[in-house]
């Protein structure tokens, strides 16, 4: 989905780490088979205010896996080790973009949003990349407060 967002971009040098997520929480690659159907009604619900695309989970697994910046190594969920309950999801490309980051209502806050962005900066930073970047709907103000105490500056708007 293509939409007017404000761009934010930081280098991968020194990246925060994900040393204040809730103590139990548990960072890893989802599982397509098992997970997409929970991965995407997490994100629908976030977007429900419109600041993302909402899609059924199937289409949304195909869109992704057959985009040519999709690695299933950049898509991952944070779950609550004692509850087995879905926290948190971020799907990256492999060119450094931040495609989509939901974290559950109850989660907000805790460092859930913290760790996925952590790991990610990891991944792409083990893949050689120096910069990560995304684009967020300008009045999602929340969210630009979050990226922005993560280090994240301000690049313009894209359309």
């Amino acid at each position: 989905m293509g939409f007017t967002g404000l761009r934010l971009v930081r280098s991968l040098d020194a990246f925060p780490t994900a040393s204040k997520a809730s103590p139990g929480l548990l960072v890893r690659s989802l599982d397509f088979d098992t997970e997409t159907g929970a991965a995407r009604a997490l994100l629908n619900h976030a977007y429900r205010g419109g600041e993302g695309e909402r899609l059924e989970a199937e289409d949304w697994r195909q869109s992704i896996q057959n985009d040519a910046e999709f690695d299933p190594d950049l898509c991952l969920v944070a779950y609550d080790a004692r509850s087995e309950t879905l926290a948190g999801v971020i799907q990256a490309w492999t060119t450094g973009f931040i495609k989509d980051l939901a974290v559950h209502d109850a989660w907000r806050t805790q460092g859930v949003g913290l760790a996925l962005v952590a790991e990610i900066g990891v991944r792409l930073r083990a893949r050689g990349l120096e910069e990560i970047s995304l684009k967020v709907v300008p009045g999602n103000l929340g969210a630009i407060a979050f990226y922005e105490a993560l280090g994240f500056d301000r690049d313009g708007v894209e359309g």
